[in-house]
């Protein structure tokens, strides 16, 4: 064998072993931040090496460092409004970076980790880098919850469409995502626990104290259910049981609604709720609330198996995969405020279930951390580099 087919057989081997990876993140805010900080975080933990590309406006920016595994480049995106997209994508071309970002990598898996519109740019680019695409799809759009913005959701239909491989967070959307995609390959990446959201953070809980304070943090959409929640609470408020309510989130809900949240007393923060902020808010509470009327995941339920915080909330999407009625939390019927002021009763009254329910959230939170998560992640960027196979160079 000459040397320079020692060299290409040295060289297939070392790619193979270690693909060339390159996590994509373009999200700013919430979920899509964290999540791709802590994939990140555990595949260093699992001290594989990889490229990261977020936006400079993502609010964690500063926790995404170089490392000897994990090498950081950031690009400016856009605000969240049209004007701000058009300007930036077809007058300013700040995407243009995204293309120098791949040409200059040249990796052999885009892993998007979240939607983002430039994305298609991603895939319009595939042919002439040759990489492969993973996408990870978070809320299915062939069944949007809330009406879609017509822009985002025709392309990410499409890029569902054409991914490589598709990655979903529960076996609850994969099976939602396959009635549209029969011919695509489906892989699970269960959701991750929210480790890395508080830093050297610990709960407590104090079984002897005269209140207990609930919880219900996001985004505010209809479906979210806040006006059952608000209804449990009156029942509640009625008997006069020392029991405090916190909503925080932005969002636009009904007026009678926010009326009636100000009558009762319920603690209401209807502002952008900065990681700080709530890592206070979670190191308060007792319990967490989710009383969505649809769902596929939420990061709710992962900060409650991350901190240990009992969680009641509805049977819908995946919750009950994350949730086992009665260890780690209670589930409850869609619109059900009766029960769930029933249920958050019972957490009042029995404050030893409260702290029994916080160890099993822990105990089941073990299963889903990302650092055991993200070695499927590994042995998938593998498998489908030797399946695709390197042209000689």
């Amino acid at each position: 064998m000459n040397k320079r087919k020692t060299f290409r057989s040295f060289s297939y081997f070392n790619r193979v072993a270690s693909p060339k990876i390159l996590l994509l993140s373009l999200q700013k805010f919430g979920g899509g931040a964290i999540d791709s900080l802590e994939m990140s975080n555990a595949l260093m933990e699992n001290r594989f090496f990889h490229y990261t590309l977020i936006s400079e406006g993502n609010e964690l920016s500063d926790r995404f460092t170089d490392s000897e595994y994990r090498k950081v480049i950031k690009i400016k995106t856009f605000a969240s409004n049209y004007l701000s997209f058009l300007v930036n994508t077809f007058l300013l071309f700040r995407w243009i970076k995204l293309i120098q970002t791949l040409r200059k990598i040249k990796p052999d898996i885009v892993h998007i980790t979240h939607f983002h519109i430039w994305c298609i740019f991603v895939y319009l680019l595939r042919p002439i880098f040759k990489y492969k695409i993973f996408y990870g799809v978070h809320d299915n759009p062939f069944e949007p919850k809330e009406e879609p913005v017509f822009l985002m959701n025709f392309f990410e239909k499409f890029f569902v469409k054409k991914a490589d491989l598709i990655l979903t967070y529960s076996n609850f959307m994969k099976e939602s995502i396959r009635k549209y995609v029969q011919n695509k390959t489906i892989e699970v990446l269960p959701l991750g626990i929210h480790s890395d959201l508080c830093p050297k953070f610990e709960k407590e809980f104090n079984p002897n104290k005269e209140s207990l304070d609930v919880l219900f943090f996001g985004r505010l959409e209809s479906y979210k259910g806040i006006d059952t929640l608000v209804r449990a609470y009156e029942i509640l408020k009625k008997e006069n049981l020392k029991i405090k309510l916190t909503i925080a989130g932005r969002g636009k809900i009904d007026k009678d609604l926010e009326n009636k949240i100000n009558e009762l007393g319920i603690i209401f923060k209807n502002y952008w709720i900065s990681n700080e902020e709530l890592c206070r808010l979670i190191e308060n509470c007792d319990v967490l609330v989710a009383p969505y009327k649809n769902a596929t995941q939420s990061g709710m339920v992962s900060v409650a198996l991350a901190y240990g915080v009992p969680i009641i909330a509805t049977n819908v999407g995946s919750f009950s995969e994350y949730i086992k009625d009665g260890v780690n939390g209670f589930l409850v019927d869609v619109d059900d405020y009766l029960t769930l002021a029933e249920k958050i009763k019972v957490l009042y009254q029995n404050r030893w279930l409260v702290v029994e329910m916080a160890k099993k959230a822990k105990e089941i939170g073990e299963l889903y951390k990302w650092n055991s998560i993200m070695k499927k992640a590994i042995e998938l960027y593998k498998s489908y580099t030797q399946e695709g196979g390197y042209e000689d160079e």
